[in-house]
């Protein structure tokens, strides 16, 4: 028996995602020539890109393909902040966003930008009174993600988006992890760029893409044969295309009944979780203000690689950790050091998440399995130590 609880790392290819890919592998025609191999392919990209705008309420032509969410985060930020390289300014972000958005912060403010990490509480969440209060006369981006990986907090994107256009503040939203697991609506968020990437919610890997609310505003990264309306140059990734809109259509039927599923495996999951001794959850646990398939739990005095090295060799089942294995302190989960949590917490955490495919069956199998897991490791503590909080 295989579990797999590691959804927000990737996710299983959708049997319907894989039946379409299957049918156009031998469809080679580049979108970019006239001839009728081009025509076609054109076509189906086209459909794709408007599978991708319906499902976030988007326009078409304002869909444009990446190879993933670090590509779109990367051409989003560096498209909009090139155009102030001679006159650097100020940038906004939180201090639990993704590397690909974390580290080009850090670039720019290597090259002359000033950049304002706003810090989260215990729970994970930005307060868009901080936003507010960090904006300076200079301030020229604004990037706050829709929703955290390793917690599961979802942001007032909405709250804080309407203080960037109050302000006239260009605004990104790295929807990566939100994709899939709650409705979005580019509209009513009123971003000026979100960024979302096809293997996360059952897509293939590989392919992503950005939305553009002004697609002038971005300065492209990569230079060539004018494909993407120029802002993403390169003969097009026609079969990670024609998947992600598949992906996105299936998404998009599917996403409510999802949503109930997830909510529904979590809130067991958190029930049956109260059995195990010195079991906490880090982060909220308020369905409404998290992601349904997201749980980081801590286990008090034990390393959360061993339990993840156990439930993979002796159960084949996968979680993620919620530090590196690293010894030095600054490989750390940056997420959960934000909320407050010490090294030892932190050490002594792991990742749940799950999705469509996952079954109350699947839940009671981990929780069983966790449960013996901790138990033995337990059994090798110091007296001192056992049933310490």
């Amino acid at each position: 028996m295989s579990q797999y609880f590691d959804y927000n790392a990737t996710t299983p290819l959708d049997k319907q995602v894989a039946q379409e890919i299957s049918e156009h592998l031998f469809s080679f025609g580049n979108p970019s020539s006239t001839h009728h191999f081009g025509k076609m392919a054109k076509e189906k990209m086209d459909h794709a890109r408007k599978q991708a705008a319906d499902l976030i309420g988007a326009s078409s032509t304002n869909i444009f393909f990446t190879s993933g969410g670090t590509e779109g985060n990367n051409m989003i930020l560096k498209g909009w902040l090139q155009s102030f390289s001679a006159s650097p300014g100020h940038i906004i972000t939180s201090c639990i966003e993704h590397p690909s958005i974390l580290n080009v912060c850090n670039y720019f403010e290597e090259n002359g930008f000033e950049v304002t990490y706003l810090p989260v509480n215990e729970l994970g969440y930005v307060e868009p009174k901080h936003v507010e209060l960090a904006i300076q006369e200079n301030t020229q981006l604004i990037s706050i993600m829709s929703a955290n990986n390793e917690i599961g907090t979802i942001q007032a994107i909405s709250e804080i988006s309407s203080i960037a256009n109050q302000r006239d503040i260009f605004f990104h939203t790295d929807a990566v992890q939100a994709i899939g697991k709650f409705p979005l609506d580019v509209k009513e968020l009123n971003v000026h760029a979100l960024t979302f990437s096809a293997h996360k919610f059952n897509g293939p890997k590989g392919i992503g893409a950005v939305y553009l609310k002004n697609p002038s505003d971005i300065f492209p990264l990569i230079i060539g044969g004018g494909q993407e309306q120029e802002l993403r140059n390169g003969t097009e990734n026609m079969i990670g295309i024609i998947g992600l809109g598949k992906a996105c259509e299936v998404t998009k039927n599917e996403l409510e009944w999802q949503r109930e599923h997830c909510q529904i495996l979590k809130q067991s999951l958190i029930e049956k979780l109260k059995e195990i001794p010195d079991c906490f959850v880090n982060g909220d646990v308020d369905s409404q203000r998290t992601l349904p398939n997201t749980l980081n739990i801590r286990l008090n005095n034990i390393r959360g690689e061993a339990i993840a090295a156990i439930l993979n060799e002796q159960y084949r089942i996968a979680v993620s950790l919620g530090s590196a294995c690293s010894a030095t302190k600054k490989n750390l989960s940056h997420v959960l050091l934000s909320i407050g949590l010490n090294e030892d917490e932190i050490r002594s955490s792991i990742r749940i998440s799950f999705g469509k495919y996952t079954t109350e069956e699947d839940i009671h199998f981990f929780v069983n399995a966790l449960t013996n897991t901790v138990s033995n490791l337990r059994r090798f503590l110091p007296t001192e130590v056992q049933g310490v909080n």
